[in-house]
C-alpha cells in the first residue's frame, strides 16, 4: 500500500465515503491526503461524505449477489459520472437484480456464469423505467 501525501492545508484529509450504488455512507473513513485534479492543479479539501470508488457498501453486495445484477450504463461520460467503470463504460449508478432465470429469457445472450452485466441507457430505461 502506498504512503498517503499528506495535504498541507488540510492533513490526512479525511472523507466518509459513500456508496455510487445506493447513495448510503458506508462504515468507513477514507484519508484522501493530498487531492488534486489534473484539470486545476493544486489541494482540495476533500467532501465530508463523496463516492470515490465503486465498490459497493456491504448491503449492496447482500443485494447484488442474490441474482443476476443488470447495470445500466453510457459508453461515454454521462449525467452521473465521468469516470469509467471499466473500458468505454460509465454506470449512473441504477441497477436492479433479476434471478437468473428470468435474467437469461430476458438477455438470452449471457452465460449460465456471468452475475454482472451492463445494459444501455436507452434499453435500460425501456426495460424497467425509473428504477
Amino acid at each position: 500500500m502506498g504512503e498517503i501525501k499528506l495535504s498541507p492545508k488540510y492533513g490526512v484529509n479525511p472523507n466518509t465515503p459513500v456508496c455510487f450504488w445506493c447513495g448510503k455512507k458506508k462504515n468507513e473513513v477514507a484519508l484522501m491526503g493530498c487531492v488534486g485534479d489534473a484539470r486545476k492543479p493544486g489541494d482540495f479539501k476533500m467532501q465530508k461524505n463523496a463516492v470515490i470508488n465503486y465498490e459497493p457498501c456491504e448491503e449492496c453486495v447482500k443485494a447484488m449477489g442474490m441474482g443476476v445484477m443488470i447495470m445500466e450504463a453510457t459508453r461515454t461520460p454521462n449525467w452521473v459520472t465521468n469516470v469509467e467503470f471499466q473500458n468505454g463504460v460509465y454506470p449512473t449508478g441504477r441497477w436492479v437484480v433479476l434471478r437468473a432465470k428470468v435474467a437469461r429469457k430476458m438477455f438470452p445472450y449471457l452465460e449460465n456464469d456471468v452475475s454482472k452485466a451492463f445494459v444501455d441507457a436507452g434499453i435500460f430505461d425501456k426495460i424497467f423505467g425509473s428504477v
